[in-house]
C-alpha cells in the first residue's frame, strides 16, 4: 500500500532539501551515502525515499529550485533602476543577498553539478547561462561601447560573477562586512573600473 502524503509535506521536502545541502557541502556528494541523509535528517532510509527517489533526485532538486529562484530574482533585479548602473548595482545586491542565505547550496552547485545526469545538468546549465546573459546585458548598458569590445564581455562578466559567486571560500556575512556593504563594494570597484 502506497504511503499517505502527510499535511506538512512540502515543509518536511524543504527540511531535508537543506539538511542534505549542508552535508554535500561539508563532505561531497559522491563521499555521502543515503544512510549518512538518513542520519543527517532524523529519518530512515526508507522514508527518505518517501520523499526523494534517489540521492540524484535530491541533488537535482535542491540545484534546479536554487538556479530557478536565483533567474528569477536577478530577472527582476536587472529591471529595476533608473539607470544601467542602478541596474546593475540592484541585481549585485539580490545576488549578495541570495549566496549569503545559501552558503550549501553554492558549494554544491560550483563542486557538485557534475555528479547530476547530462539531461538534468543541462537544464542548471541553461539556467547559469540565463543569468550570465542577464550580467552581461547589465554590463554592456553601463559601458555603452566605451571600454569593451564583444570579444571581452564573456571575461568580463565571469570576472564579475568570480567576486560574487566565490565569496563562499572566504566570505562571512555575520562578519565585520555585511553583504550589504559588500555588494556595495563590489559594485562600486566595478562601476568606477567601466565608468571611469
Amino acid at each position: 500500500m502506497a504511503r499517505t502524503q502527510s499535511e506538512n509535506y512540502p515543509e518536511i521536502r524543504q527540511g531535508i532539501l537543506d539538511v542534505s545541502a549542508a552535508l554535500f557541502a561539508r563532505q561531497g556528494y559522491a563521499n555521502t551515502t543515503i544512510a549518512d541523509l538518513a542520519s543527517a535528517n532524523g529519518i530512515s532510509r526508507g522514508l527518505l525515499y518517501h520523499y526523494f527517489a534517489s540521492k540524484e533526485a535530491l541533488l537535482d532538486e535542491m540545484l534546479t529550485s536554487h538556479l530557478d529562484m536565483l533567474l528569477g530574482e536577478i530577472r527582476k533585479a536587472a529591471q529595476e533602476g533608473a539607470s544601467p548602473e542602478d541596474r546593475l548595482r540592484n541585481s549585485v545586491h539580490r545576488m549578495v543577498s541570495i549566496n549569503a542565505g545559501s552558503k550549501d547550496l553554492q558549494i554544491v552547485l560550483l563542486h557538485d553539478l557534475q555528479n547530476l545526469q547530462p539531461k538534468a545538468r543541462k537544464v542548471i546549465v541553461e539556467m547559469q547561462k540565463g543569468i550570465l546573459a542577464v550580467v552581461a546585458r547589465l554590463i554592456r548598458e553601463c559601458d555603452q561601447g566605451r571600454t569593451f569590445d564583444d570579444r571581452q564581455i564573456k571575461a568580463q562578466t565571469m570576472m564579475f560573477m568570480g567576486m560574487i559567486n566565490y565569496t563562499y571560500l572566504w566570505y562571512d556575512p555575520e562578519g565585520p562586512v555585511g553583504p550589504d556593504e559588500y555588494a556595495d563594494m563590489v559594485a562600486d570597484t566595478y562601476l568606477r573600473g567601466i565608468c571611469r
